[in-house]
């Protein structure tokens, strides 16, 4: 007799009274006569490790937590309960108390269909597990003696200091859904900021920076051939800065390159296209001047939204309320064409499901959130956007900044950029703001390139005090007249 190898679904039910058939049973009856809702359980494992200045001054290993929720929609009226126990008595105490929102009077609407994608878009791995500890801290201080060789202190410029922070999580997931479906997933994260910080002969400082990861193992994080070209590009970057002058102020051509200057793509108007702002009424995007089949860019402009992409950041095989991933079409060659929904506002704005609700852990509510938003390519060649301008300045890379996510006002500081002259890049530049809103600077776009590059490693989202991974790109796209702030001429 052999011994029976455990399943997946096994963690969620250790130290439980609870069986996956009795739960699908509770779960199923809980949601009678609700227009939407789930059963939403997780389980969590991350650590983080931390060294600058020669130190470490963070190992953290053994984070995380554990728990369910159960929620139940009647239209605009929801009932939520969550807990990190999880047996019979708390399960049936949780819906018995959501359910108290429930209208008898009101028919119930036919659940929608739940379901995954098939493809297998990430790798089902725990990135914590992949390799010891040991080898982790043997690893880091591999990558801090990597860097800083990469500059004899021969001319008088040194490298003063290589940080690096690290970090991995796997999140286990379990949704049962209205309809009965028993869905699971892995999701791994694992990413590296390292930071290289230079003096040059006359003592000026700067740092640049390059974030590594993604859905990936750590053991690809910690492969020599990424590594040591993510510390020649923090490099490259810190260099550049040391010889970049200010940028100047005022309105000009911009150029935003391919890749995380897509940032305020998802800033100032993957925001104002999530259902829960328009259904409301509180998003630019649904006035009484701007409706879905309005024209609000040139046909040179396509916005998508898409959680089935494999291998990126934002990307799911199913979102936080059973329902598989799409691509969705929101801006099709300037014309605004939908936005993107959960269960409860797909079904008050009469809508289909686009994959989107998202929710930070076990304890919050899903919400209509982005996952991997970007600009499809476009004609035309880099070099012919750059040729096209006359003065100007193009961005390279982009840094932190305030948005309104209702509005699209917004102001983003960008890392580091370069000044246009006569269709050539010159001088590095840095210390510019971009400022204007979303409608503005989506209506200005005059030239999109065919160089269309999606971010693995870096972007988080936040909204209603929620925080989860996104993903967001874009090709190079020039934007006419925007608002520049800087200190240089």
């Amino acid at each position: 007799m052999t011994d029976k190898k455990p399943s997946f679904i096994d963690q969620f039910f250790k130290g439980s009274d609870l069986t996956l058939e009795q739960t699908i049973t509770l779960v199923r009856e809980g949601l009678k006569g609700a227009d939407y809702g789930e059963f939403y359980q997780e389980i969590t494992e991350g650590e983080s490790i931390v060294k600058e200045k020669g130190q470490f001054r963070k190992i953290e290993t053994g984070n995380g937590n554990a728990g369910f929720s159960f929620r139940v929609g009647q239209g605009e009226r929801v009932g939520f309960n969550h807990s990190d126990e999880f047996n019979a008595a708390v399960l049936k105490g949780a819906i018995e108390k959501a359910r108290k929102i429930l209208r008898t009077d009101v028919p119930a609407v036919e659940p929608k269909p739940s379901g995954r994608v098939e493809q297998e878009l990430y790798p089902q791995i725990n990135p914590v597990k992949s390799m010891p500890l040991a080898e982790k801290i043997e690893a880091i201080n591999q990558i801090e003696t990597f860097a800083k060789s990469l500059l004899p202190a021969n001319d008088g410029s040194a490298i003063l200091d290589v940080g690096i922070e690290y970090s991995a999580a796997s999140k286990s997931v379990h949704i049962i859904t209205a309809d009965g479906k028993s869905l699971t997933d892995r999701k791994p994260t694992a990413q590296m900021s390292l930071k290289v910080t230079v003096k040059d002969k006359d003592g000026k400082v700067e740092t640049g920076q390059v974030i590594m990861g993604g859905r990936v193992d750590c053991k690809d994080i910690f492969n020599k051939a990424a590594y040591e070209a993510a510390a020649k590009e923090a490099l490259h970057q810190a260099e550049e800065l040391l010889r970049a002058v200010e940028a100047p102020a005022g309105r000009m051509d911009v150029v935003l390159g391919p890749g995380w200057p897509s940032v305020i793509l998802h800033e100032a108007v993957g925001h104002g296209l999530e259902a829960d702002f328009n259904r409301k009424g509180i998003s630019v995007y649904n006035t009484d001047k701007i409706k879905i089949g309005t024209r609000v860019a040139s046909d040179e402009v396509t916005v998508v939204e898409q959680g089935d992409i494999p291998g990126e950041r934002g990307s799911l095989h199913f979102d936080d309320e059973g329902t598989p991933t799409r691509r969705n079409v929101l801006i099709e060659k300037g014309i605004l064409k939908g936005y993107i929904n959960d269960r409860q506002n797909a079904q008050l704005m009469n809508a289909d499901l686009t994959g989107n609700g998202r929710r930070q852990t076990y304890a919050h509510r899903p919400m209509p959130r982005m996952t991997n938003t970007y600009f499809e390519n476009g004609r035309h060649d880099p070099a012919d956007i750059i040729k096209s301008v006359k003065d100007g300045i193009y961005i390279a890379d982009m840094g932190g900044g305030q948005v309104d996510i209702t509005s699209g006002k917004f102001n983003m500081n960008a890392t580091l950029g370069y000044r246009i002259r006569d269709g050539k890049l010159c001088e590095p530049v840095k210390g510019a703001t971009l400022i204007g809103d979303g409608l503005e600077v989506i209506g200005s776009i005059a030239m999109v390139g065919n160089d269309l590059k999606l971010e693995k490693s870096r972007g988080m989202c936040g909204k209603n005090r929620q925080s989860v991974p996104v993903g967001s790109g874009q090709p190079t796209i020039l934007v006419k007249n925007m608002t520049v702030g800087g200190r240089g001429k």
